[in-house]
């Protein structure tokens, strides 16, 4: 290899030294993450670097709040690209091979970054079967290409005597294949993510030794370095005060005829008679912690955490969640407390709300079920999340003060105007550590 080659794979090969494992004693379980440059994966790498874990994160290197590398140095870097796919693969290839030993392998693979099925398969060709357990980072917006969404969501029978959930065996597709087509183009996003876990699925069983997959099926999520902003925005909006409140929908307003399913893709809910039903006065509002995530993820490399009775199955998905699934007015009236401001806070109620969340609009609540009572796992309460993130919002307009303005512009003229001056921010600031040159590389 020539010199010029040697200082490429140098630059791309990145601390590779920290895959040691140390002299004497177990060494400290190998994770591979893909992605995990903010957001989720940052909290993910904060939590393994503390653990200790040998880590080897694989991203394309770009800067998100101030940073190109939350481990500080504690990680071996692999910078590679997705879209190139097989450089893609065989750069896991090496980087595998890169831990040692006669049979280097992985305990855990956590993949932030696969957006559909070709995103798998790539991976998967490089790492051959050798892990101990992939934990796909999916969406709950797989159910928004289901049958059960082509049906338009009607109630199904239940046992229990509330309101239908949906639960994980609810994202199976529907047979007919127009009706697939609508869905995928009404949900490009959820239709990626749910072709994820199917190459996830399929491949597993093509790559003899290796582990069990996991699929993590994520609603909105929520916590610090979120560069989406959306949950910032509404702290903004609260914090403007009374006079400029956040907007709900009116109940009082006349509610508009969904649209058929040929109009909207699939989306509409169709009454007994085959007449489109009235538009849902509220939604409920799915939330999960970014610490949650990382928690539970650590989590898969402690046998307590693993299924409880047997083995886990070859590949699983569950639904992870905080338990809480409120309105958004009650959503909000949570967010105002967890502030320090008055609660229930003043809400416009308007027949077009200016809203930032949920992502989908789902009449039935997630079930959290399967995440307790199979992998035992406790969420922290949203009240408790909110606290957390509202805290952080607070100390970020003078941290990020770049972002905090970007999220308050989210926030119609008015109510942005006293939510910028409220929070000390400048329309302009001289510097920051923004995560805006980098949002198109962001985790999903």
């Amino acid at each position: 290899m020539g010199r010029e080659a040697m200082d490429g794979e140098a630059r791309k090969f990145r601390n590779f030294e920290a895959l040691a494992a140390a002299d004497g004693g177990s060494p400290a379980p190998a994770v591979l993450v893909l992605g995990g440059s903010t957001f989720m994966g940052r909290a993910l790498v904060e939590r393994l670097v503390a653990r200790p874990a040998r880590l080897c994160v694989v991203n394309r290197g770009r800067t998100y709040w101030g940073t190109d590398d939350p481990s500080c140095g504690k990680a071996a870097r692999l910078l590679a690209d997705r879209r190139d796919p097989k450089a893609f693969a065989a750069a896991l290839d090496e980087a595998t091979r890169r831990l040692g030993g006669s049979a280097p392998r992985w305990d855990l693979v956590a993949d932030f970054s696969a957006f559909n099925g070709p995103d798998i398969r790539a991976a998967l060709d490089g790492l051959q079967g050798r892990f101990g357990r992939y934990a796909y980072i999916s969406s709950d917006s797989v159910y928004e290409v289901s049958a059960w969404a082509g049906e338009g969501w009607l109630p199904r029978p239940t046992a229990v005597p509330h309101a239908p959930l949906v639960v994980e065996g609810d994202s199976e597709r529907p047979a007919e294949g127009s009706r697939r087509r609508a869905l995928k183009t009404a949900d490009g996003y959820g239709d990626g993510k749910l072709q994820a876990e199917e190459a996830l699925a399929a491949g597993l069983a093509e790559h003899s030794g290796s582990g069990p997959g996991l699929a993590l099926r994520l609603p909105d999520v929520i916590g610090p370095f979120d560069d989406t902003l959306r949950l910032w925005a509404f702290w903004h909006w609260l914090q403007a005060g009374p006079q400029e409140p956040p907007q709900v929908h009116d109940p009082r307003s006349v509610k508009r005829p969904r649209r058929s399913l040929a109009e909207d893709g699939g989306r509409s809910r169709q009454a007994a008679d085959g007449k489109p039903s009235e538009e849902p006065d509220t939604v409920p509002l799915a939330f999960v912690f970014s610490h949650d995530v990382a928690r539970f993820i650590d989590g898969l490399l402690d046998s307590a955490s693993a299924t409880a009775t047997a083995p886990p199955p070859s590949f699983d998905a569950v639904n992870l969640a905080c338990q809480e699934q409120p309105d958004l007015r009650g959503f909000l009236g949570l967010l105002a407390t967890a502030s320090g401001l008055q609660s229930p806070p003043r809400l416009a109620e308007v027949e077009k709300p200016r809203t930032f969340l949920p992502s989908v609009e789902r009449p039935w609540n997630l079930s959290c079920q399967r995440m307790l009572e199979v992998y035992r796992f406790t969420p922290t309460p949203l009240a408790d999340v909110l606290k957390s993130c509202a805290e952080w919002f607070a100390k970020g307009c003078d941290e990020f003060p770049r972002d905090a303005l970007r999220s308050a512009m989210k926030l119609p003229p008015a109510p942005r105007k006293l939510a910028i001056q409220r929070s000390g921010l400048t329309a302009t600031p001289s510097s920051s550590s923004s995560s805006a040159a980098s949002s198109a590389d962001a985790e999903p």
